[in-house]
């Protein structure tokens, strides 16, 4: 949220909310040079003292409608001042713009409109600090929330969620989210999830993660993540991991994963593994390939039905007759 020459010192709550609202216009290079600070320590007295008509005038002139609406709605005294100045922003039918999606800047708005049982829709204003603990909402980019802890959420487009600690959050359209902690976060179609610690993650049709070191992530048709360190991963559908060092991964259905160095994997169907150094346990069943690189002698791999096994190092244990093994050079291989 924006705040002022003095970061919101000698403000009151009503007037932190007016300020939120105006400060992005009053600071824009068009408006008169001191009429931010003028605004700012007017404030300071406000509503005890009011503000001169002319000085709102000129607030108000520089505000689009739907600002003008919503500074009406802050409080008591801001309404009786636009409904002076600026009766059109009160007038219900003003805000009939096909495709009009308001702005939200403050908490509190926030707050108000987040009514049980039905979905708010709206832009997290400029430098916004908002967070969502309950309610539906639409969130529409471009803007950031600090926070998701509860409710739904839907978020669209250029929006950015810095932590999601509870709750639901769906996520497409190159939306955003930092780091998921707890929750439930679905990624559609270009969001990004940057790490996920804690929580479950669905990621799909080419959505994609940073990294996971806790939680649950579930990857399907062509989702990425780029590092495993921890957690539970689940990849299927032709989904790309990086990366494996830790963690629990279960590879299906031409699911790749290009560097393992760590952790353990069991893959499945036409899953392909590349092992390429440290201590790490591998399943492989169906027709999933493994690729223990030279240098990988701490990996192990147990091999059923027709998985193939391409070994210059570590150990295979071969559960089935089908098991194909080839360039075996440093391979300790073992029959059950």
């Amino acid at each position: 949220m924006t705040t002022g020459p003095d970061n919101g010192a000698g403000l009151n709550a009503q007037a932190q909310d007016v300020w939120a609202i105006i400060a992005p216009a009053l600071q824009d290079s068009d408006s008169p040079a001191d009429l931010p600070t003028r605004t700012y320590q007017a404030l300071q007295t406000w509503p005890t003292h009011n503000l001169p008509h002319d000085l709102w005038q000129e607030i108000l002139a520089l505000l689009p409608l739907e600002d003008q609406t919503r500074l009406a709605h802050t409080n008591h005294p801001m309404q009786d001042i636009v409904q002076q100045l600026a009766p059109q922003a009160l007038d219900p039918t003003a805000h009939t713009t096909p495709g009009f999606t308001r702005t939200i800047y403050t908490q509190t708005e926030l707050d108000h409109s987040l009514i049980p049982g039905q979905w708010v829709e709206f832009i997290p204003g400029t430098d916004s600090d908002l967070t969502i603990g309950q309610g539906h909402a639409r969130v529409h980019g471009p803007g950031t929330l600090t926070a998701v802890n509860a409710g739904y959420v839907y978020a669209l487009g250029d929006l950015h969620i810095t932590t999601v600690t509870g709750g639901t959050v769906s996520a497409r359209n190159q939306a955003t989210i930092g780091t998921v902690t707890d929750g439930n976060v679905y990624v559609y179609e270009q969001a990004t999830i940057e790490e996920a610690t804690g929580g479950s993650a669905y990621v799909y049709h080419q959505a994609s993660v940073e990294e996971v070191t806790g939680g649950t992530v579930t990857a399907r048709h062509e989702a990425t993540i780029t590092t495993v360190t921890g957690g539970t991963v689940t990849a299927e559908s032709e989904t790309m991991i990086t990366t494996v060092t830790g963690g629990d991964i279960y590879a299906s259905e031409q699911a790749t994963i290009t560097t393992v160095t760590g952790g353990t994997v069991t893959a499945t169907d036409n899953a392909t593994i590349t092992a390429a150094s440290g201590d790490t346990h591998i399943t492989a069943h169906g027709n999933a390939q493994v690729i223990i690189e030279a240098g990988a002698d701490g990996v192990h791999v147990d091999a059923y039905d027709t998985a193939h096994i391409t070994a210059d190092n570590g150990t295979i244990t071969i559960h089935s007759p089908d098991v194909t093994i080839t360039s075996n050079s440093d391979g300790v291989i073992n029959h059950s």
